[in-house]
């Protein structure tokens, strides 16, 4: 997906801005929408491959929760997004909002912010439990 000039800014400086707030503590934990449990952790980099053929792609603008170690997204409609995260334990969760880009005040407000687990775990039933 492509952006302009002001997109490509925003995501050199943002980010970064991200991970001092994050250091402050203002933002710590996870985000909630479980979807599971992987069966091996060893195999992160496997699911990232099968999600980017799946049209997923790395999150730029997002926090990152802890102990996250994949965080990645789908656009949706342009305006909308899937959200998958895995974790150190193998817990992954996963939800659908609106994307950044689509809409910057509903996505920092989360003002749609849905499970949508079923989506993910059929999506991603051969590495769960």
């Amino acid at each position: 997906m492509t952006y302009g000039k002001i997109w490509k800014f925003v995501y050199k400086f943002y980010p970064p801005i991200l991970r001092v707030l994050e250091a402050l503590r203002f933002h710590s934990g996870r985000q909630s929408h479980h979807v599971g449990f992987v069966k091996d952790v060893k195999k992160l980099s496997e699911i990232k491959i099968f999600l980017r053929k799946n049209e997923f792609e790395d999150v730029i603008l997002a926090w990152k929760d802890t102990g996250e170690t994949l965080s990645m997204r789908k656009v949706d409609k342009e305006v909308f997004q899937y959200h998958v995260r895995c974790f150190k334990d193998g817990e992954v969760t996963g939800h659908y909002e609106y994307s950044s880009e689509g809409n910057p005040w509903g996505h920092i407000r989360e003002s749609l912010f849905e499970s949508r687990g079923e989506y993910f775990l059929k999506l991603l039933k051969r590495f769960l439990k």
